[in-house]
C-alpha cells in the first residue's frame, strides 16, 4: 500500500485566487478541457482528478442548460459541490481575483434529493465491476507506473478490498499520485469492492468494514482465492502487509528492491486512465445523438498512405508479434504495460549478462551459481509474463536466449508506443481513424514517389542491386515514400553534427534500417532509438547504438517479413558517421565507449562483402547533396577486407542525433 502522500509545504504570501480549490470539469468544452485546466492550474488550482470526491471543491460544467445533467454534476449537487460555469473560471483570470461562485452557479433546484443515491450506486458499480475488460479511452499521456502485484508460475493477486456502507460511496481507492485513476477489482472478486489505495481520498465510517482478497494459482488458470474478513481497515491494511511480505519477502514499502531468491516479484502496472473524459464512459445523450447523426468518415489521406497506416496499426499483427515473441498480453496488456515495468525487464538481463560475465557474482544472491541464473530468469519472467502454457518456463542460461529476450523487451517498447496512438482522440467523432492514426506519428512528411521519377528510379535500384548472395531473397517495391519526422531536422543543425560545426571530418552515408511492421507506429513517432542503460551490452555486437546497413538485405533479415504477409517496411537514413570512423573485423561489446575514447562518433563493422563504389546521393534528390549512397552501377563484391568475421558491413551510430529519416519503403519479400 503506498505511503501517504506528504503534505505540501506551506503557500507563498502571495497567494494564487485558486490556490485552495480542486476542480474537476464535466463536459465538451471549446478548445477542449486541457486548455482550461492549464488556466486554472495558473491560477493556483489542483485539477489532476476526473472522479467527485470530497476533496473537490468546485465541479465546472461546459453547459449552462440543465436539460442534460451529468453523473459528475449530480454526485457534485448531492455533496453540495457548487457547479459552475466556466465563465466563473475565464473571469477569475481576468480579474486574478476568485469570483463569488454563487454568481456562476447552474439552477440544479430540479434535481430529484434521491439523485445522490443513484447516481452512487451508479457510480459504485462502474468502479467495481469484476470483469477483465480492457478500455480502449485514450491515454492522456505517458505517466510513472502504478503498483500492483503479480508472479510468475503460481501468482498471487492479493489487493486490498474496502466496502463501504456511506450515505454517498463515491471516490472510493483513489490512486496515491493521481486520483483521476481507478484500479479494476479483480476478476472473481465479490462485486461491491473496492480497491483500496490510500486512506486520503478513502471515505469511511464506523459502519464500514473491510477484507483482504487473496487469488492464486498457475498463471492463465482461475486458480483458488480467499477473502479475509478484518474488524477494521487498520486490521486489513496488517493483514495485506504480511502477505505481500511472506510471499515477496520484502516490506510493502521497500516493495521496488530486488526481488528474493525463490519469492514472488512485484509487478508494476500502469492503471492510469485512458480517457480524457469520464463522459465519453458514461455514454451521454449527447456522445450518443452524436455518433447517431454523424455521416460517414472521409479520410483525407493519400490511398498510399492509408494503406501503409492500416499495416501499422494492424492490431491482429500486433498480437501475433507478441504471440510469437512468448509475450503473455493476457496477463499484462500493453495498455498497462508501464515503462518502469520494460526497464526492470531489461535490468535483470543485465544482472543475467553481469552473472554469465562472473559466475563469482552469484555470491551476491547467496546462491551457487546455476541457482543464481534460475533465480534471476524467473525474476525477468516474473516482470515481463511469459505464455509458455503448462511447459516450464525455460533457463536463460546463454547469450543467444539473452538476445531473444533483448528483442522482445525492444519489440514491446515500439508497440506500446503503436498502442497509445491507437488509442488517441477517440472522442473525437469527425476524424477518420486513419487520419487520427496518421496525425498521432506527428510526421512533416510523408510523400509518396511517383513511380516514374529518376528519384523513385535510383532508390528502387539501391535496394535490389545490394541484395547480398547469402540471403537468396526476391523484393518487389509496392511504394517508397518522401519522409521527414516532426523536429528530426532541427535536432540534426543543432547539434554537434551539423554544417560547420563537426569537429572530424563529414562523413554521411545513405545507409538501411529494417524493423517488424509493427515496430514503426514507434520508430516514426519516437524516432530510432538507443537502448537505455539497463539493457546489458552484450545483447549488441558493437555496443549500444543505432545499427545501419548498406546492403539492403542485411536490414531486411531483421524486418520478420513473414508476420505480415510478405509485407516488410525498411528505412533509408542520413547518418553522419563522422571521420575517422572506428573500424572493426570482431565484436566488440564496449565499442561505443572505445569510440568515445577515440574521439569518434561510430563503428563501421567491416564485412567481407559490401559496394566497392559510392557516389553522392544528391543525383537522386538535391536534398541530399552530401549524403554518400552506393553506385549500383557496379555490383557488391569481395572488400578484402583481411580477418574480418562479417558477411557484410554493419555502421553503428552512438547518438540518435546523428541520423535523419529519409525514405521509408514499402517491400514484398519473397
Amino acid at each position: 500500500m503506498p505511503p501517504r502522500r506528504a503534505k505540501k509545504e506551506a503557500a507563498a504570501p502571495a497567494k494564487l485566487p485558486l490556490e485552495d480549490c480542486r476542480i474537476v470539469f464535466s463536459g465538451t468544452f471549446v478548445g477542449g478541457q486541457d486548455q482550461h485546466k492549464k488556466t486554472a492550474e495558473s491560477l493556483g488550482a489542483n485539477t489532476t482528478g476526473t472522479t467527485i470526491v470530497q476533496s473537490v471543491t468546485h465541479v465546472i460544467y461546459s453547459d449552462k442548460s440543465t436539460d442534460k445533467i451529468s453523473a459528475k454534476v449530480k454526485q457534485a449537487h448531492g455533496m453540495s459541490i457548487p457547479v459552475v460555469s466556466i465563465d466563473w473560471l475565464l473571469k477569475t483570470k481576468e480579474t486574478n481575483t476568485r469570483h463569488p461562485e454563487k454568481d456562476y452557479a447552474l439552477d440544479l433546484s430540479s434535481l430529484d434529493a434521491a439523485s445522490d443515491t443513484s447516481v452512487a450506486d451508479a457510480d459504485t458499480t462502474s468502479q467495481t465491476n469484476g470483469d477483465d475488460t480492457r478500455g480502449t479511452k485514450r491515454k492522456r499521456s505517458p505517466s510513472p507506473a502504478q503498483d500492483g502485484a503479480k508472479a510468475d508460475g503460481e501468482e498471487e493477486d492479493t489487493l486490498k478490498r474496502s466496502k463501504l456502507e456511506t450515505k454517498r460511496a463515491m471516490g472510493e481507492g483513489q490512486i496515491l499520485k493521481d486520483k483521476t485513476v481507478q484500479i479494476p477489482v479483480d476478476a472473481g472478486a465479490p462485486y461491491g469492492f473496492a480497491v483500496h489505495v490510500d486512506s486520503d481520498g478513502l471515505l469511511t465510517q464506523s459502519s464500514g468494514w473491510c477484507a483482504v482478497w487473496t487469488r492464486w494459482g498457475r498463471v492463465g488458470e482461475s486458480g483458488q482465492h480467499a477473502l479475509i474478513d478484518c474488524q477494521s481497515l487498520q486490521d486489513a491494511l496488517q493483514t495485506f502487509e504480511k502477505k505481500f511480505k511472506d510471499k515477496s519477502g520484502l516490506l510493502w514499502s521497500n516493495r521496488g528492491d530486488n526481488p528474493k531468491p525463490k519469492k514472488y516479484a512485484f509487478v508494476e502496472v500502469n492503471y492510469k486512465d485512458e480517457s480524457d473524459d469520464e463522459e465519453e464512459a458514461e455514454g451521454s445523450a449527447a456522445t450518443k445523438e452524436e455518433k447517431e447523426d454523424q455521416k460517414p468518415l472521409i479520410c483525407t489521406l493519400h490511398p498510399s498512405v492509408a494503406k501503409l497506416m492500416e499495416l501499422i496499426f494492424n492490431q491482429q499483427l500486433m498480437d501475433n508479434t507478441m504471440a510469437a515473441l512468448k509475450y503473455d498480453r493476457n496477463k499484462l496488456p500493453l495498455g498497462k504495460l508501464s515503462k518502469a515495468t520494460i526497464m526492470r525487464g531489461f535490468q535483470a538481463l543485465k544482472n543475467l549478462s553481469e552473472l554469465f560475465a562472473d559466475p563469482a557474482k552469484a555470491s551476491q544472491y547467496g546462491l551457487p551459481y546455476q541457482q543464481a541464473v534460475e533465480h534471476l530468469s524467473n525474476t525477468y519472467y516474473s516482470v515481463i509474463p511469459h505464455a509458455f502454457g503448462r511447459e516450464r518456463p525455460p533457463v536463460i542460461a546463454a547469450d543467444e536466449q539473452l538476445k531473444q529476450e533483448i528483442e522482445l523487451l525492444e519489440n514491446l517498447s515500439d508497440l506500446k508506443e503503436a498502442s497509445n496512438i491507437m488509442k488517441v482522440d477517440k472522442t473525437k467523432f469527425d476524424v477518420h481513424p486513419l487520419d487520427r492514426q496518421y496525425q498521432g506519428l506527428k510526421m512533416q512528411e510523408m510523400t509518396p514517389l511517383d513511380r516514374a521519377s529518376t528519384e523513385f528510379a535510383q532508390l528502387a535500384d539501391y535496394l535490389v542491386e545490394t541484395r547480398g548472395n547469402t540471403h537468396g531473397l526476391n523484393y518487389q517495391v509496392e511504394e517508397i515514400f518522401r519522409i521527414e519526422r516532426q523536429g528530426e531536422f532541427d535536432r540534426f543543425d543543432q547539434s554537434d553534427y551539423a554544417d560547420g560545426k563537426m569537429k572530424l571530418k563529414k562523413n554521411r552515408k545513405l545507409l538501411w534500417h529494417g524493423s517488424r511492421s509493427t515496430n514503426f507506429g514507434g520508430i516514426l513517432s519516437q524516432g530510432l532509438r538507443i537502448a537505455p542503460p539497463e539493457a546489458p551490452v552484450n545483447g549488441y555486437m558493437f555496443g549500444k547504438g543505432v545499427y545501419l546497413a548498406d546492403m539492403s538485405s542485411k536490414s531486411a533479415g531483421y524486418c520478420c517479413a513473414y508476420m505480415s504477409n510478405g509485407t516488410a517496411l525498411l528505412l533509408l537514413c542520413e547518418a553522419e558517421l563522422g571521420d575517422p570512423i572506428q573500424e572493426l573485423t570482431g565484436a566488440d561489446y564496449n565499442a561505443g565507449e572505445h569510440a568515445k575514447q577515440k574521439g569518434m562518433l561510430s563503428t563501421w563493422g567491416k564485412g567481407g562483402t559490401g559496394p566497392l563504389k559510392w557516389k553522392d546521393a544528391g543525383a537522386v534528390n538535391p536534398a541530399l547533396q552530401g549524403v554518400m549512397m552506393p553506385d549500383t552501377s557496379v555490383k557488391p563484391g569481395n572488400t578484402n577486407v583481411p580477418g574480418c568475421s562479417l558477411l557484410y558491413n554493419e555502421y553503428i551510430a552512438y547518438d540518435v542525433a546523428q541520423i535523419r529519416l529519409r525514405y521509408l519503403f514499402r517491400v514484398k519479400i519473397a
